[in-house]
């Protein structure tokens, strides 16, 4: 197969192991054409889903309100066809009055760990400011997880970089 031909509707064709072969200019083509397809199709999906919200979105509000609810799953019918509206629920607490919370809970005598559970989070940019000797008490609870290793392709010319 020659590596020099290969467009995009090739790639889901070709072995890993063979399109790792080709040039970092060849790669880069191809991943930024991939891009704008992944970036057309995302505008596209989002203008779909916002055009069926836009026909629907009254239609389950409607039905939400007469079941006394203000989020979950709603069905219903258009036609020959079953639509299902899912509105989740998110609930976030405000940190700071829930401190205030927890510490009216214990003057009262009563054990908030029974109500509300706690967790604890250090900023990496703070832990890596503190002292060495701070960070020996806290390395031990310290558990370093990867995310997905990423590679970017640029050429030199364009503010990439040799390291």
């Amino acid at each position: 197969m020659n590596l020099d031909k290969i467009n995009l509707t090739d790639v889901p064709n070709i072995p890993i192991g063979t399109l790792s072969k080709m040039s970092p200019e060849q790669l880069l083509c191809l991943q930024e054409q991939a891009l704008q397809h992944l970036q057309k199709a995302k505008m596209l999906k989002d203008w779909l889903d916002n055009s069926i919200a836009l026909k629907y979105r009254d239609v389950a509000s409607n039905i939400r309100r007469l079941d006394s609810k203000d989020t979950g799953t709603v069905h219903f019918t258009d036609g020959d066809f079953k639509v299902t509206s899912v509105l989740t629920k998110k609930v976030e607490w405000n940190q700071d009055r829930l401190k205030d919370v927890v510490s009216a809970i214990r003057k009262h005598g009563d054990n908030p760990d029974e109500y509300v559970e706690s967790s604890y989070k250090i900023s990496e940019t703070k832990y890596t400011a503190w002292p060495e000797h701070i960070k020996n008490i806290f390395k031990p609870a310290r558990v370093l997880k990867t995310g997905a290793e990423t590679f970017k392709i640029q050429p030199l010319a364009e503010g990439g970089r040799n390291e």
